[in-house]
């Protein structure tokens, strides 16, 4: 029984759970596993390549629903089917709809006529804070000619700092292929960087 819930006439009794609690190990699976459910419920199909992407089709009305974590980005054929879907889970869940989609995960949306245009600008910026190299001279490629890793070289003084920036490059990268070289080139390195 948790502290401050013990009942004092059944002291070694244990509480059965009828929902799953937000932090515990097996909150994500169940929360996923009612949210599927339901989804289901309402047409749409899980994608085969990834678990998380939701497709609803219907005649000509179609739906997409991505879910991440407690997350969701949700884009139809036609305004009635998104006010529909957003209703139906409304319904369902405790939730706030946010409007157009502008900012998700690093990753920036602006809409224009052509399209829509994603980018991790923000997200790339604050990786140069964090490496304390905000305030550096730019290049002209992004990969330097002389290259000043090796395993010859001191240890990085901040291991976990070094792994989470290189981890966080390689997301960028996402919206950003052009890096992937310069990228690859430190990750080689992952394994010489501590002490």
């Amino acid at each position: 029984q948790p502290p401050c819930f013990v009942d004092p006439r059944h002291p070694n009794y244990v509480c059965l759970l009828q929902r799953s609690l937000y932090g515990l190990k097996q909150a994500p699976r169940a929360w996923f596993q009612r949210f599927a459910t339901y989804a289901t419920r309402l047409g749409f199909m899980n994608s085969k390549t990834d678990s998380s992407l939701f497709i609803f089709r219907r005649g000509t009305d179609t739906a997409y629903l991505l879910l991440y974590v407690d997350d969701i980005i949700l884009t139809t054929s036609s305004t009635s089917l998104l006010q529909h879907v957003i209703s139906a889970l409304s319904n369902e869940f405790s939730m706030t709809d946010l409007g157009p989609l502008s900012y998700f995960l690093g990753i920036s949306a602006t809409r224009n006529t052509d399209g829509m245009f994603l980018s991790q600008q923000k997200y790339a910026m604050d990786i140069l804070e964090r490496a304390s190299i905000l305030n550096c001279n730019p290049c002209k490629t992004h990969v330097d000619t002389d290259s000043k890793l090796g395993a010859s070289g001191p240890p990085v003084s901040d291991l976990s700092l070094y792994h989470s920036l290189v981890g966080e490059l390689q997301y960028l990268t996402f919206t950003r292929p052009d890096l992937s070289c310069a990228v690859q080139q430190i990750c080689l390195f992952m394994h010489v960087a501590g002490p």
